[in-house]
């Protein structure tokens, strides 16, 4: 079965926290099959474990995104599709004078290009996409 959401940065995160959202984690077991990260946030997740102080608790991090992550959730990749998708969002936002994270409109033109839903706790900083494109999003905090 193909993957059918795509995981965004925060959501990742939170699964690696101790304690991490009760609503979270139990939607991520009933659609693990389902779910994905795309090769952005995989880039962030392992910069930011690079960033780390030299210490235990940095391989222990890294040993939960290469065992628990890599392991358990397809890393969709930025292709060409994409990339044309992600220059027709910029272009769209730029005349409309909105600025947008340069991650944010590559991540949703994943999403987009391989028609997912993008799961995210900041929706906010998606929901301009969605006026220049069909990105559609949930939030599974709330």
């Amino acid at each position: 079965m193909r993957p059918y959401y795509l995981l965004d940065t925060n959501i990742i995160s939170e699964l690696m926290k101790a304690t991490p959202n009760k609503t979270v984690a139990e939607k991520v077991v009933e659609y693990e099959s389902l779910c994905a990260i795309p090769s952005t946030t995989w880039n962030e997740l392992l910069f930011g474990v690079q960033r780390m102080a030299e210490e235990r608790k940095k391989s222990l991090i890294f040993e939960d995104l290469i065992d628990g992550i890599q392991a358990n959730f397809p890393i969709i990749n930025y292709d060409n599709h994409a990339a044309w998708i992600h220059a027709d969002i910029r272009a769209r936002l730029a005349d409309d004078g909105t600025p947008i994270d340069f991650q944010n409109t590559q991540i949703a033109s994943i999403a987009v290009s391989n028609n997912m839903i993008l799961v995210t706790r900041n929706t906010n900083h998606f929901e301009p996409i969605q006026k220049v494109s069909p990105l559609m999003l949930e939030n599974w905090f709330d």
